[in-house]
C-alpha cells in the first residue's frame, strides 16, 4: 500500500511558509495544524507550517517522508447521539526540521519576513528558564532559550528595531502560557546582555497571546490501523485520531495587535477574548472536575474506563447532578454557556472511539481534587451552609482508593508520590487506633493536601457517613442513587 503523500490532497493548494511550530507531537498535529488547514480552505488564507522538533526523539517517523501530509481522523458522538468519523488529509504542513540537527536552518527561518506566527506545545515542563543556557549554544536546551535566539536572529537580520516581530501562540497546558514564555525570554535577554534596544523590540514588535486548548487526542490507533488504512486506501504511519470536540481560546488583551492569522474567522471552535480566565475556570471545573469527582467512585465500582462508566444510569445521573448542583452555579460564565459545555462534556465522556482509563486519570488524584474541585466545593458550602453532598462522597472515595480498601485494589494501586501515599498509611493507623471519625478528621486536616484544614464538624460528619456508605457493604455504581436520597446509608 502506498504511503500518503500530496497526491491525497486532490488538488488542494500547498500554502506558503508563514508559521513556525515547535513540536511535532500528536496534539499540535490534530489541533492547531488541523485548524490552520481548515482555515486555509475556508477563508482562502495562505499559512503553511514549518515543524521544528525541539529535542531529539519524539515520533519515529518524519513528516518529510510524506511531503508533510498526514491524516487526522476525528471521531465521536454527534449531537444526534450517532457515531461520527471524519478523516482529513492535512495540507498545511510544508516540511519538518530538527532543532538539534538543523539548528542553523531553524535560525534561517527568522530571516523570512513572511513568517509571522510561532506556535508551540513543548509539554507543561517546556516553558522554563535555566541559567545554564547560553546564547551560542547550538541549540540552547530550553524552548524559551531557543525562542530568544530565534528573536535575536530576526532582530539582527531584518533591521534591528525596525524588524517585523512574531506573534506567539503557545499551547502548553500551564496558566498564562504566553506570559510565562515572554518572562523567560526577557530573563535570557537580560542574562545574555542583549541590550535595551532588543528588549524594547521584544516588547513593542512582538506579541505573546495566552491560550487555552481543549481536545482529546488519543494519537495513533495501533489496534485499528489496518482496518482504517484499508478504508482510506493508503498507508499513514503519522495518522492521528482525535475526538470531534475542539476548542481554542486566544486571549487578546487591551493594547495587543489583532492576530495576523485568521484562525477564528470560520471556526466556531476558536474564539478571541480579552480575558480567558472564565474559560479556563470552566474547563478545569466542568471537564477536569467531572473526571476527578467521578474517578475514585468508578474505580471502587470496578468500572475501568470512562465510556464504560457512562453506560451506568446511576453514575451518569450522579455526574449530571454534581455538575448541575455543585459546580455550575459557582462559575463566572453565563449559565447558558456553562450548561451547553456541560452537555458537551457528557457526550465526550460517552465517545465510543476513546478508551480513557480511570486508573490513568487517578494519577495525583488528591492534588487534582485540590485544584479542580475544591474551589467549587468551598463555594457551594459557603452558599448553602452545608458541605456538598456529592463531592463529599468523592472525597471519601479518594480516601478509600488510596488506602486500597475495596475489591480489586491489588491491581489498581494509587498513583502518586510516595510522600502522599505514606500519609494514607498514617491515616489508616489512626483509624485502627481511634476509629473512623478520627481517621476522617486527620485526612481533612492535612494541609499539604488541601492548603488548609477542612476538618469542620459538619464536613467530618458528612465524609465519615460517606466512608461508611462506601465500605460497610460492597460498593457498586448502582448504589450511587442511594447516596442522593434522604436515606443515604441504605
Amino acid at each position: 500500500m502506498q504511503r500518503i503523500n500530496q497526491s491525497q490532497l486532490e488538488g488542494r493548494p500547498r500554502p506558503s511558509e508563514r508559521v513556525i511550530q515547535f513540536g511535532e507531537g500528536n496534539f499540535l498535529r490534530a489541533f492547531m495544524d488541523w485548524k490552520i488547514d481548515r482555515m486555509n480552505e475556508a477563508t482562502g488564507s495562505d499559512f503553511g507550517i514549518v515543524v521544528v522538533r525541539p529535542i531529539d526523539g519524539g515520533i519515529p517517523h518524519s513528516l518529510n517522508d510524506s511531503d508533510g501530509v498526514y491524516t487526522v481522523l476525528s471521531r465521536g458522538v454527534g449531537s444526534d447521539g450517532k457515531a461520527v468519523s471524519e478523516s482529513r488529509a492535512i495540507a498545511a504542513v510544508r516540511r519538518e526540521m530538527s532543532a538539534v540537527a538543523d539548528w542553523n536552518d531553524v535560525l534561517a527561518l527568522a530571516h523570512n519576513p513572511d513568517i509571522s506566527v510561532v506556535i508551540s506545545n513543548t509539554t507543561e515542563a517546556g516553558i522554563t528558564y535555566s541559567p545554564d543556557c547560553q546564547r551560542d549554544d547550538a541549540p540552547p536546551a530550553t524552548f524559551p532559550a531557543k525562542v530568544t535566539r530565534l528573536l535575536m536572529e530576526r532582530f539582527e537580520s531584518l533591521g534591528g528595531s525596525e524588524a517585523p516581530g512574531f506573534q506567539f501562540l503557545p499551547c502548553e497546558l500551564i496558566d498564562h502560557n504566553a506570559d510565562e514564555l515572554k518572562r523567560c525570554v526577557l530573563a535570557y535577554a537580560d542574562q545574555w546582555q542583549l541590550g535595551a534596544d532588543f528588549i524594547d523590540w521584544v516588547h513593542n514588535a512582538n506579541a505573546f497571546y495566552n491560550t487555552l486548548v481543549d481536545r482529546i487526542v488519543p494519537g495513533f490507533p495501533r489496534d485499528e490501523i489496518n482496518e482504517i488504512e484499508q478504508s482510506l486506501g493508503y498507508h499513514d504511519p503519522l495518522l492521528v485520531t482525535a475526538e470531534l470536540f475542539h476548542f481554542l481560546v486566544i486571549e487578546q488583551r487591551e493594547g495587543q495587535p489583532d492576530l495576523k492569522i485568521p484562525i477564528a474567522e470560520a471556526d466556531e471552535g476558536t474564539i478571541i477574548v480579552p480575558n480567558a480566565d472564565g474559560y479556563k475556570e470552566r474547563k478545569v471545573a466542568i471537564l477536569n472536575g467531572a473526571h476527578t469527582g467521578l474517578c475514585p467512585l468508578a474505580l471502587l465500582g470496578n468500572s475501568l474506563a470512562v465510556r464504560e462508566t457512562m453506560q451506568s444510569a446511576p453514575a451518569k445521573a450522579f455526574l449530571r447532578a454534581m455538575l448541575e448542583r455543585e459546580i455550575l452555579p459557582y462559575l463566572s460564565l453565563p449559565r447558558e454557556e456553562l450548561e451547553a459545555f456541560s452537555a458537551e462534556v457528557l457526550r465526550r465522556f460517552e465517545n465510543p472511539f476513546i478508551l480513557h482509563r480511570w486508573h490513568d486519570i487517578s494519577l495525583n488524584g488528591i492534588a487534582k481534587f485540590h485544584t479542580r474541585n475544591l474551589p467549587r466545593f468551598k463555594a457551594c458550602w459557603q452558599a448553602t451552609g452545608a458541605p456538598s453532598r456529592l463531592m463529599s462522597l468523592s472525597l471519601a472515595a479518594w480516601l478509600v482508593f488510596y488506602q486500597g480498601d475495596f475489591a480489586g485494589s491489588e491491581t489498581l494501586p494509587p498513583r502518586d508520590d510516595l510522600e502522599v501515599i505514606d500519609h494514607f498509611d498514617v491515616f489508616k493507623q489512626i483509624g485502627e487506633q481511634d476509629g473512623r471519625k478520627a481517621m476522617i478528621r486527620a485526612y481533612l486536616t492535612e494541609e499539604s493536601f488541601w492548603g488548609e484544614s477542612l476538618a469542620s464538624d459538619d464536613l467530618v460528619a458528612m465524609v465519615t457517613e460517606a466512608h461508611a456508605f462506601l465500605t460497610n457493604h460492597p460498593f457498586t455504581l448502582d448504589r450511587l442513587d442511594a447516596w442522593s436520597t434522604s436515606n443515604p446509608s441504605a
